[in-house]
Protein backbone atom coordinates (compact mmCIF):
# COMPACT_ATOMS: atom_id res chain seq x y z
CA UNK A 1 0.00 0.00 0.00
CA UNK A 2 1.45 3.95 -1.09
CA UNK A 3 2.23 5.90 1.53
CA UNK A 4 -0.33 8.22 -0.06
CA UNK A 5 -3.23 6.08 0.39
CA UNK A 6 -1.89 4.97 3.82
CA UNK A 7 -2.15 8.49 4.78
CA UNK A 8 -5.45 9.54 3.85
CA UNK A 9 -6.65 6.47 5.50
CA UNK A 10 -5.24 7.78 8.52
CA UNK A 11 -6.68 10.91 8.21
CA UNK A 12 -10.39 9.81 7.72
CA UNK A 13 -10.16 7.39 10.67
CA UNK A 14 -9.52 11.05 12.94
CA UNK A 15 -12.61 12.38 11.07
CA UNK A 16 -14.81 9.40 11.57
CA UNK A 17 -14.09 8.97 14.65
CA UNK A 18 -14.75 12.74 16.07
CA UNK A 19 -17.97 13.01 14.26
CA UNK A 20 -18.72 9.75 16.36
CA UNK A 21 -17.39 10.70 19.60
CA UNK A 22 -20.32 11.92 22.30
CA UNK A 23 -17.91 11.65 25.57
CA UNK A 24 -18.45 14.67 27.61
CA UNK A 25 -15.27 16.84 29.14
CA UNK A 26 -15.25 17.44 32.99
CA UNK A 27 -16.45 20.64 34.87
CA UNK A 28 -13.98 23.39 32.86
CA UNK A 29 -14.81 27.20 32.33
CA UNK A 30 -17.51 28.28 30.66
CA UNK A 31 -16.73 28.46 26.72
CA UNK A 32 -17.64 30.88 24.05
CA UNK A 33 -20.61 30.12 21.61
CA UNK A 34 -19.46 28.95 18.26
CA UNK A 35 -21.43 30.71 15.93
CA UNK A 36 -20.77 29.11 12.67
CA UNK A 37 -17.95 25.76 11.89
CA UNK A 38 -17.49 23.27 8.69
CA UNK A 39 -19.27 20.14 8.62
CA UNK A 40 -16.87 17.39 7.68
CA UNK A 41 -17.52 16.71 4.43
CA UNK A 42 -18.48 12.95 4.10
CA UNK A 43 -18.78 12.75 -0.16
CA UNK A 44 -15.81 10.62 -0.61
CA UNK A 45 -16.74 8.86 2.44
CA UNK A 46 -20.37 7.81 0.75
CA UNK A 47 -18.85 7.22 -2.34
CA UNK A 48 -16.51 4.55 -1.10
CA UNK A 49 -19.41 3.09 0.69
CA UNK A 50 -21.68 2.96 -1.84
CA UNK A 51 -19.68 3.24 -4.91
CA UNK A 52 -21.77 5.74 -6.21
CA UNK A 53 -20.21 9.31 -6.72
CA UNK A 54 -23.60 10.56 -7.79
CA UNK A 55 -25.91 9.36 -4.83
CA UNK A 56 -22.56 11.08 -2.23
CA UNK A 57 -24.60 14.49 -1.05
CA UNK A 58 -22.43 16.86 1.37
CA UNK A 59 -23.38 17.37 4.25
CA UNK A 60 -24.89 20.65 5.35
CA UNK A 61 -24.81 22.59 9.14
CA UNK A 62 -28.34 22.98 9.91
CA UNK A 63 -29.18 23.65 13.53
CA UNK A 64 -32.85 24.35 14.77
CA UNK A 65 -34.12 28.00 14.37
CA UNK A 66 -34.87 29.93 17.89
CA UNK A 67 -38.88 28.62 17.39
CA UNK A 68 -38.27 25.04 18.05
CA UNK A 69 -36.64 23.13 20.21
CA UNK A 70 -36.57 25.33 23.29
CA UNK A 71 -39.74 26.73 22.66
CA UNK A 72 -41.00 23.25 22.39
CA UNK A 73 -40.32 22.15 25.28
CA UNK A 74 -42.89 20.60 27.30
CA UNK A 75 -42.93 20.47 31.06
CA UNK A 76 -43.02 17.86 32.71
CA UNK A 77 -43.51 16.94 36.78
CA UNK A 78 -40.52 14.70 38.30
CA UNK A 79 -42.40 11.88 39.71
CA UNK A 80 -39.99 11.71 42.96
CA UNK A 81 -38.13 13.77 44.83
CA UNK A 82 -34.93 12.68 43.05
CA UNK A 83 -35.50 13.03 39.61
CA UNK A 84 -35.33 17.06 38.75
CA UNK A 85 -32.26 15.75 36.48
CA UNK A 86 -33.93 12.80 34.92
CA UNK A 87 -36.84 14.70 34.10
CA UNK A 88 -35.19 17.92 32.91
CA UNK A 89 -32.91 15.18 30.20
CA UNK A 90 -36.15 14.01 29.47
CA UNK A 91 -37.83 17.34 28.46
CA UNK A 92 -34.85 18.56 26.47
CA UNK A 93 -34.66 14.88 24.50
CA UNK A 94 -38.51 15.32 23.52
CA UNK A 95 -38.03 18.68 22.62
CA UNK A 96 -35.19 17.79 19.61
CA UNK A 97 -36.81 14.68 19.10
CA UNK A 98 -40.43 14.34 19.31
CA UNK A 99 -40.10 11.56 21.83
CA UNK A 100 -42.42 11.51 25.29
CA UNK A 101 -39.93 10.43 27.79
CA UNK A 102 -40.18 10.65 31.63
CA UNK A 103 -38.30 10.67 34.20
CA UNK A 104 -38.27 7.10 34.60
CA UNK A 105 -37.65 5.82 31.32
CA UNK A 106 -34.12 7.90 32.11
CA UNK A 107 -33.82 6.57 35.44
CA UNK A 108 -34.30 2.55 33.89
CA UNK A 109 -32.05 3.08 31.02
CA UNK A 110 -29.45 5.25 32.37
CA UNK A 111 -30.20 5.81 35.92
CA UNK A 112 -28.15 9.14 37.02
CA UNK A 113 -25.79 9.37 33.80
CA UNK A 114 -27.53 12.41 32.56
CA UNK A 115 -24.82 13.35 30.34
CA UNK A 116 -25.21 9.60 28.59
CA UNK A 117 -28.74 9.84 28.37
CA UNK A 118 -28.66 13.19 26.44
CA UNK A 119 -25.94 12.39 24.36
CA UNK A 120 -27.63 8.60 23.52
CA UNK A 121 -31.33 9.33 22.86
CA UNK A 122 -31.01 12.82 20.79
CA UNK A 123 -28.57 10.71 18.64
CA UNK A 124 -31.43 10.19 15.62
CA UNK A 125 -31.52 14.44 16.10
CA UNK A 126 -27.50 14.80 15.35
CA UNK A 127 -27.71 16.71 18.69
CA UNK A 128 -24.06 16.61 21.01
CA UNK A 129 -24.45 17.45 24.61
CA UNK A 130 -21.37 18.48 26.54
CA UNK A 131 -20.65 20.11 30.29
CA UNK A 132 -20.33 23.82 30.12
CA UNK A 133 -18.89 23.90 33.56
CA UNK A 134 -20.58 26.70 35.89
CA UNK A 135 -23.33 28.81 35.93
CA UNK A 136 -21.93 32.52 36.21
CA UNK A 137 -21.88 35.73 34.45
CA UNK A 138 -19.35 34.72 31.62
CA UNK A 139 -21.51 32.12 30.78
CA UNK A 140 -24.98 33.91 29.35
CA UNK A 141 -23.42 34.25 25.59
CA UNK A 142 -23.04 31.03 25.41
CA UNK A 143 -26.64 30.08 26.89
CA UNK A 144 -28.17 32.74 24.93
CA UNK A 145 -26.13 31.54 21.61
CA UNK A 146 -27.55 27.95 22.11
CA UNK A 147 -31.46 28.55 23.33
CA UNK A 148 -32.41 32.06 21.32
CA UNK A 149 -30.10 31.55 18.50
CA UNK A 150 -29.86 27.84 17.77
CA UNK A 151 -33.14 26.97 19.43
CA UNK A 152 -31.88 24.04 21.76
CA UNK A 153 -33.04 24.05 25.26
CA UNK A 154 -30.01 23.84 28.03
CA UNK A 155 -30.18 22.00 31.63
CA UNK A 156 -28.38 23.59 34.86
CA UNK A 157 -28.17 22.72 38.34
CA UNK A 158 -28.47 25.39 41.18
CA UNK A 159 -29.60 25.19 45.00
CA UNK A 160 -30.90 28.14 47.33
CA UNK A 161 -34.28 28.73 48.54
CA UNK A 162 -35.63 29.92 44.74
CA UNK A 163 -34.69 26.71 42.87
CA UNK A 164 -34.12 24.21 46.05
CA UNK A 165 -36.07 25.01 48.69
CA UNK A 166 -35.06 21.71 50.53
CA UNK A 167 -31.30 22.99 49.81
CA UNK A 168 -30.48 19.34 48.46
CA UNK A 169 -30.16 21.20 44.97
CA UNK A 170 -32.54 21.04 41.95
CA UNK A 171 -31.98 20.73 38.16
CA UNK A 172 -34.39 22.73 35.87
CA UNK A 173 -34.54 23.61 31.51
CA UNK A 174 -33.99 26.65 30.24
CA UNK A 175 -36.06 27.63 27.52
CA UNK A 176 -35.57 31.35 26.43
CA UNK A 177 -33.94 34.08 27.98
CA UNK A 178 -35.01 37.67 27.63
CA UNK A 179 -32.32 40.50 28.57
CA UNK A 180 -32.15 39.45 32.42
CA UNK A 181 -35.30 37.26 32.11
CA UNK A 182 -34.91 33.60 32.18
CA UNK A 183 -37.41 31.50 31.41
CA UNK A 184 -37.07 27.82 32.52
CA UNK A 185 -39.24 24.62 32.96
CA UNK A 186 -38.99 23.41 36.59
CA UNK A 187 -39.61 20.24 37.27
CA UNK A 188 -40.81 21.08 40.56
CA UNK A 189 -43.80 22.24 39.49
CA UNK A 190 -44.39 21.39 36.14
CA UNK A 191 -44.73 24.29 34.59
CA UNK A 192 -42.38 27.09 33.16
CA UNK A 193 -40.98 30.33 35.52
CA UNK A 194 -38.90 32.39 35.20
CA UNK A 195 -35.92 34.33 36.98
CA UNK A 196 -32.84 36.58 36.51
CA UNK A 197 -29.43 35.77 35.60
CA UNK A 198 -28.27 37.57 38.58
CA UNK A 199 -30.29 35.15 40.46
CA UNK A 200 -28.97 31.78 38.91
CA UNK A 201 -25.31 33.73 39.01
CA UNK A 202 -25.63 33.89 42.67
CA UNK A 203 -27.56 30.72 43.67
CA UNK A 204 -25.52 28.70 46.74
CA UNK A 205 -23.76 25.36 44.69
CA UNK A 206 -25.79 22.57 44.01
CA UNK A 207 -24.21 19.44 45.54
CA UNK A 208 -22.17 18.39 41.94
CA UNK A 209 -21.77 22.27 41.43
CA UNK A 210 -23.58 24.89 39.64
CA UNK A 211 -23.05 23.24 36.42
CA UNK A 212 -24.55 23.70 33.00
CA UNK A 213 -25.42 21.08 29.83
CA UNK A 214 -25.86 22.62 26.49
CA UNK A 215 -26.65 20.96 23.13
CA UNK A 216 -24.99 21.63 19.60
CA UNK A 217 -26.78 20.39 16.60
CA UNK A 218 -23.85 18.99 14.10
CA UNK A 219 -24.58 18.33 10.69
CA UNK A 220 -27.03 15.57 9.65
CA UNK A 221 -25.38 11.95 9.35
CA UNK A 222 -25.65 9.85 6.64
CA UNK A 223 -28.17 6.63 7.92
CA UNK A 224 -25.32 4.38 7.98
CA UNK A 225 -23.45 6.49 10.36
CA UNK A 226 -26.45 7.76 12.65
CA UNK A 227 -27.17 3.78 13.68
CA UNK A 228 -25.95 3.11 16.79
CA UNK A 229 -24.74 -0.24 14.74
CA UNK A 230 -22.02 1.91 12.88
CA UNK A 231 -18.54 0.90 12.84
CA UNK A 232 -16.04 2.86 11.34
CA UNK A 233 -13.56 0.09 11.14
CA UNK A 234 -15.66 -1.68 9.30
CA UNK A 235 -16.35 1.26 6.57
CA UNK A 236 -12.55 1.56 6.71
CA UNK A 237 -11.96 -2.10 4.94
CA UNK A 238 -14.82 -1.49 2.89
CA UNK A 239 -13.01 1.86 1.76
CA UNK A 240 -9.94 -0.36 1.29
CA UNK A 241 -11.59 -2.99 -0.62
CA UNK A 242 -12.78 -0.44 -3.70
CA UNK A 243 -9.13 0.97 -3.80
CA UNK A 244 -9.14 4.00 -1.49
Amino acid sequence: MSIDRIQAIQSRISQIETMVSCRAPQHMSCPQPSVSSTPINFQDVLKYQTGNAAGANSLQNTAPSASSAASMVKPLAQNNGISCGQTSVAMCINAVTGKSLIDSDINSKYGFGLLEALNTESRSANVVWKDGGTVNKNCWALLEQKVNNEGIPAIVGLNGPEFSPSGRGHIVTITKIEGDTVYFADPATGTVRTTTKEAMNNAPSHPDGNFIFYGTKQGSLPPMMASNNFNPYMMLGQMGQKGF
